[in-house]
This record gives structure tokens, sequence and C-alpha cells, in this order.
């Protein structure tokens, strides 16, 4: 089975939508040790000037040289491995419906999907997306197109709905549970299938006159109780990574995520750590209700906790005090918090081959990806959700195994 990183859609010409052309994540730079004979700077400043034997007692617990290293992922195969967690299913609207052309306060709608690959190979990819009605019968297939061809450093192919003139000969007017199958059309394989909810709302500001002037959004809230660890490569790091969801605008300066291991907290990202926006999915007509707003945040703790790829590595004073904590085996948890309220929690551990050790998850839930999936317990009153129904749904109404209940 192919295989879960988030693809983001773009905008048709003819009609309002959600999508954005997906920002894959380019390797952070790292500086070049210099040569060695220069004179070693006397101050504790982060400089980049390689400093040998130069270590604290923060990362006392790593070995003071030597493995285990983090290993760099191989270049993609000439398979396509697809990758679920970047799935994205958005509504495309239209503001008349096709079977009554002379009434203009109709509010239709289709959905558009996009996704990502790791792919090495030459031969363009052929793929298509079936819909399904909520009774199960078919409602459209159409071609997915995959655009530019991975580069050597194995960041993902995107690919996605085609552009499409006569879509809104497609539209329909009702919400509810849909299905969806992608199939690689020169084998005939299933790469996914799932199901999407879509729910039907009249916006708070529309116009009472017309019942019909709805709007229409992907319900997401399955999201929340899921995280990604992911890695950030650079030539001689890799920086652990954590992406989760949270429902409502909130505020990037607002949330703090706090770093544990054996019970000591080793780093914050108010101390030299980073919080940073990832995807952003929303309805289009919510105006200021906030529970129709779900975004990704990625939580990391770069020069304080780091995996170490090479042993040059130790020769910069600038990491100096970074922990190495893929050779510092053990459960770690990360608990996050908004304005100083605790909001999420979720662990994650480190074998004894210097990188995150395999929980399972991913494997018994059959979604391959190349990232170790996390259980998240949601905590304290941000999230306008509804649990019970959020867990039920599962991945794309893919049940989930191992997850907290």
């Amino acid at each position: 089975m192919l295989v879960l990183v988030i693809a983001v859609f773009f905008v048709a010409q003819s009609a309002s939508a959600q999508f954005k052309i997906p920002k894959f994540p380019k390797p952070k730079p790292q500086p070049t040790p210099a040569d060695t004979t220069q004179p070693a700077p006397t101050s504790d400043s982060e400089s980049a000037q390689p400093q040998p034997e130069t270590r604290t007692t923060a990362s006392a617990a790593a070995p003071r040289g030597g493995g285990p290293y983090a290993v760099r992922p191989a270049a993609p195969m000439t398979t396509p491995q697809f990758l679920p967690e970047t799935l994205e299913i958005q509504v495309q609207h239209w503001d008349y419906y096709w079977k009554i052309p002379n009434d203009n306060h109709n509010t239709s709608w289709a959905p558009r999907m996009g996704f990502s690959v790791l792919y090495g190979g030459s031969t363009k990819l052929r793929l298509k997306a079936d819909y399904f009605m909520p009774d199960g019968s078919l409602w459209f297939s159409e071609p997915l197109e995959q655009r530019g061809f991975s580069e050597e450093n194995g960041s993902p192919v995107g690919v996605f709905s085609q552009d499409d003139s006569n879509r809104d000969k497609k539209t329909i007017v009702t919400g509810g549970l849909f299905g969806f199958k992608i199939t690689n059309i020169r084998d005939n394989s299933t790469v996914f299938q799932g199901k999407f909810k879509i729910v039907r709302y009249k916006p708070k500001y529309s116009d009472a006159r017309y019942k019909n002037e709805v709007d229409y959004y992907v319900d997401y809230d399955w999201k929340l109780p899921i995280a990604f660890a992911d890695l950030d490569w650079g030539r001689d790091n890799a920086t652990p990574t954590i992406r989760m969801w949270f429902k409502g605008d909130l505020k990037t300066d607002s949330l703090e995520a706090r770093l544990f291991h054996d019970g000591q907290q080793i780093a914050t990202t108010d101390d030299g750590g980073g919080v940073g926006g990832g995807e952003r999915y929303y309805a289009d007509k919510r105006g200021d209700d906030e529970s129709l707003f779900w975004h990704e945040f990625t939580f990391s703790w770069p020069k304080r906790a780091e995996f170490i790829v090479t042993e040059d590595l130790r020769r910069f004073t600038i990491y100096k005090n970074t922990m190495f904590i893929n050779q510092m085996p053990g459960e770690y948890v990360v608990k996050v918090y908004y304005n100083g309220e605790q909001v999420r929690e979720t662990r994650f551990a480190i074998g004894n081959n210097g990188t995150y050790a395999d929980n399972g998850i991913g494997k018994q839930s059959n979604l391959t990806t190349n990232k170790i999936i996390l259980p998240v317990k949601v905590m304290g009153t941000v999230d306008k959700w509804n649990p019970v129904n959020a867990k039920a749904m599962g991945f794309y109404g893919n049940p989930m195994n191992g997850l907290t209940p």
C-alpha cells in the first residue's frame, strides 16, 4: 500500500476555494566548520567557530563522542509512497446551483483533493479519485495531476485535483458523510480510501431571506487527538519537531511547548525554541466564528534538543549546551500551554538506534508514514469540539488503533 505530510490546495478561477500551494520544508543550512588551525574565540557567544571538546553538563546524559547517529532517509524510490498525513480534502463553492440556473440564491459545492508522495521515478504518475455519495453510489471521478518531481533532498511531490471548467456541473447542495478512493491507474491498485464529513450551515451574517445561501466545510475535528513526531534535517543535525492541530484562531505567540525527560523539563519554546504555523482549514463564510477554524502548529527546540547526525556537530560552540536526545533513550513528554493553561500533552520515545522508537500506531492503523504517529490528550477549554464524534471518525473514516481513548 502506498502511504501519510499535509498537501494543500489551489483556488480554481471560477469559484471560491480553500486551497493553497503546499509549502514543503527545506533543510536548514548548517554552518561549515572553519579551519581548525585558526584560534578559538574566547567568548561564550553562539559562534559557528568549531570548538573541540566543548560540552556541558546539560548534555552529560548523552555520550561525549561517537554514535548512535540519526541516519538521513534514503532517496525516494521509483515506487511512489503515499503520505496519508498530507491528504487534504476541501470544499469549492459556487454561488449558484446548475440545476436551478435562474435562481442566484443557492450555494453549491464540490470537493477538491491534494496530497504528497515520496517518489524518485521519472515516469509521470497516473492517479485518479472517485467520490461517493452518502448512500455509497458513485458521485463522480476525476484525474489527479502530479506537479513537479522530487529534488535530490527527497522533498515530496504534490498531487492535486485538476482544473475543470465543467466542475460546477458536478456540484450538489447537501452535506453528509461522503466516501472517496484514490487509485493508481497504472496497476489499478488502491492507494487510499476513506470518508469525509461535510457540514452545511447558514452563515451568521448571511441574508436570512434566502435560506439556500449557505456555506459548507469539511469537519476536521478528528485531527485534534493526533500528532506527528517529525525531523527537520540539516547537514550535521536533525531538529525533532512535533506537529499537532488546534481548533480556533489561536495566536502563535501565546503557545509554549515544554519538553520533559525522566520527569525533568529540559527545554521550552519560550527559551530558544520555536512555535511555527502550519496548514489552516476554515469555513469560508465563518465570519468571527472561531469554532470553524483548524490550525496546525509545529513545536521544536533548536540548539536545545537535537538529533546528532555527524560527529562534526560537537565541534561547534553554538551546540555546546545542546542535548543530543537521539543518544538519550527513553520516554519524552511534550506539554503545550496556551496563555499559561495546559491544552495538550503527548509523548514519544527514543530507541537505542539513534532515532524515534516506533510505537506501532501507524502499522496497526495501516497508515505507513515517514513520521511517528502520536496520541494526543486534548485538555483545557481552548478547543470547541466534540471528542466523541471526532475519535469515532478515526483518520478520514479509518479506525485509529493505539490512540488515547
